[in-house]
């Protein structure tokens, strides 16, 4: 009997039994191409992931090391990263080998299972910066890929190997899983946390458990967590508040098991048909801004990779077209250190990309984003994103009312980016980072404090208007400060879109207090070299320019500050700089900012 599409949750343990106990093949694209390895050689995707991962295959003979002093790092300091970039080049490596094992390069046999059997020897798959848990997200995901290594290359492996993979997956995941499930932090939380580790370790049982009333079991109790995942990890809207990166890594694993249920159940199961996921898949598409490049508030980099196999898929099991544009060029579809992925990407995707389609302007009325677009007189397009929500979100940044400007692909205003991960960033020194408090952000110090953190710390965005001569957003956000006196912080975002004016923006505030004796300093950031003149600051990009004027009040002044002693402790390839315009104190402000995009040979 087939689930309802309405409600692809109610699945019952009976009907998951069924699935389990089936004779259908698990991942049909791949017992299709271990029949015929030659023809995936030869496929356009298959000749692109190589090519990705070819550089992984250099000194494949030398298995990075984990060892206890880079393990132990992050106990005695806090730092992560040394023992991370081991951890995942090892598997990394992993992939590549096993990808060019499976058609034919029989030479690297030895060199995937020297890693299987290293990773085997690990003391621990969970990274040590979340010790505090059984399993996490890059254990779920480790057993994953072993389990769908042991399927993809079968008995090519030794024994010896293919029982040692078995042992240690049963001892680390499936276990665990079925004893302390319930006792784990994100079982049931309403983050990506959720949906990698229930759905990597739902499908490794899918992968290597050969008891079906077991995998039954464990399937009843991740898909009762990943319904939650579903429901409450992303706003009414679709949208997400940990922003497009962790959209897409919380669905990956998710898309990879509701395909194995799919295929198991001959389509009876599909977790992917309802209109919620329609929902979500439609987010990233709204905050695009050019190419690769995303709205990146929250801990996200404004460059995001997307599986291309996973996209397809999802796509064609939501039927959400918008999804296309994500691979459109200038995009360029991407693969990382799982094989999981990287066989979704040879097996799922046809190496196509769609042709590049304008930009409309958007808002997610729940998320609490907006994007305004327009071409200016030379064609190139203008991209404003403007955000308000809350500062108690997932990954969050202090950043209500925050914003960005990309011009022809560049982003001139930004929202910096995440900050260095590392034990203070996760814990109650986080907002002490300027990658994570207000200061590092487009957004004003009023009376000498930065914005709140938590949920009450707020704002909304009020109005957009997408009509006439002038789009523009516009927002309140007093409640994002602890400043009593704040009656009202008003912003308004005004983008030319027609004629000689087409692509200037306004920015436009307004601030009432109760009294006299208040003062505002109004933040624009940007990674990009700056000069300061007077009223005038001058941002130089690559194509264009960026000319800001403070057209009221008069009397004012452009500062400039270079944050490299912040920059350089987040490991930033560059210098994170803060414009900045000290208001005089007054009852009620405002401030009128005109910020155009010139040729760059008329600004020097």
């Amino acid at each position: 009997m087939s689930v309802s599409p309405a409600r692809p949750f109610n699945v019952t343990e009976a009907q998951l039994l069924h699935a389990c106990m089936s004779t259908k093949a698990l991942f049909p694209e791949i017992e299709a191409v271990r029949q015929q390895p030659d023809v995936l050689l030869q496929t356009p995707q298959m000749q692109l992931m190589l090519a990705h991962t070819q550089q992984a295959m250099q000194e494949i003979e030398h298995i990075p090391q984990t060892d206890y002093t880079t393990y132990r790092a992050f106990q005695c300091s806090g730092e992560r990263g040394h023992y991370e970039a081991a951890y995942f080049l090892k598997r990394t490596r992993l992939a590549a080998a096993a990808l060019r094992l499976l058609v034919g390069q029989v030479d690297l046999k030895a060199h995937v299972e020297n890693y299987l059997w290293n990773i085997c020897e690990e003391t621990n798959w969970v990274l040590p910066a979340h010790e505090n848990v059984i399993i996490d997200l890059f254990a779920a995901e480790t057993g994953f890929v072993l389990a769908e290594t042991l399927l993809l290359l079968g008995t090519t492996l030794e024994s010896e190997i293919r029982h040692r993979v078995r042992q240690e997956i049963e001892r680390r995941i499936l276990t665990p899983y079925l004893r302390f499930y319930a006792s784990q932090w994100w079982y049931t939380t309403d983050h990506n946390w959720n949906g990698v580790c229930n759905s990597a370790v739902a499908a490794t049982f899918l992968l290597i458990e050969p008891e079906p009333e077991r995998t039954a079991k464990a399937l009843t109790i991740a898909l009762q967590g990943l319904q939650v995942f579903i429901e409450s990890a992303f706003e009414a809207d679709g949208s997400s508040s940990e922003g497009v990166s962790y959209w897409h890594y919380g669905l990956m694993n998710f898309v990879a098991l509701s395909e194995f249920l799919y295929a198991r159940s001959a389509g009876e199961i599909n977790l992917l048909a309802s209109e919620r996921l329609q929902q979500i898949a439609a987010y990233p598409a709204q905050v695009q801004l050019y190419g690769s490049q995303f709205a990146n508030f929250a801990d996200c980099d404004e460059s995001v990779g997307f599986n291309p196999g996973i996209l397809t898929r999802l796509a064609e099991r939501t039927h959400e077209p918008s999804l296309a544009k994500l691979l459109a060029s200038p995009a360029q579809p991407s693969s990382d250190w799982r094989l999981t992925m990287l066989l979704r990407n040879v097996l799922w995707w046809d190496s196509k990309q769609p042709s590049a389609s304008p930009l409309a302007d958007a808002w997610l009325k729940v998320g609490d984003i907006a994007r305004l677009t327009t071409k200016n007189i030379h064609h190139d397009s203008i991209v404003l994103a403007v955000k308000a929500g809350h500062n108690g979100e997932n990954h969050n940044h202090n950043d209500v009312g925050s914003f960005i400007l990309n011009i022809a692909g560049e982003n001139l205003l930004v929202d910096p980016g995440r900050g260095l991960y590392s034990r203070a960033y996760f814990s109650d020194q986080r907002y002490e980072n300027i990658f994570a408090n207000s200061y590092g952000h487009s957004v004003p110090i009023i009376n000498g404090k930065q914005q709140g953190t938590g949920h009450a710390f707020t704002g909304h965005i009020e109005q957009v208007n997408s009509e006439g001569a002038y789009k523009q957003v516009s927002l309140e956000f007093a409640r994002a400060y602890p400043v009593p006196e704040l009656l009202s912080a008003k912003r308004q975002l005004l983008l030319g879109s027609s004629g000689e004016e087409a692509g200037t923006i306004w920015l436009r505030d307004t601030f009432i207090f109760n009294n006299e004796a208040s003062t505002v300093e109004e933040v624009f950031m940007t990674w990009l070299e700056c000069t300061v003149d007077g009223p005038h600051a001058l941002i130089h990009g690559m194509k264009y320019d960026l000319r800001l004027t403070i057209e009221e009040p008069q009397g004012v002044h452009f500062m400039l500050e270079r944050l490299e002693k912040e920059s350089q402790a987040n490991e930033k390839p560059g210098v994170l700089k803060r414009l900045s315009i000290v208001l005089p104190p007054a009852r009620n402000i405002h401030v009128n900012v005109c910020i155009q995009a010139i040729p760059p040979t008329l600004g020097t």
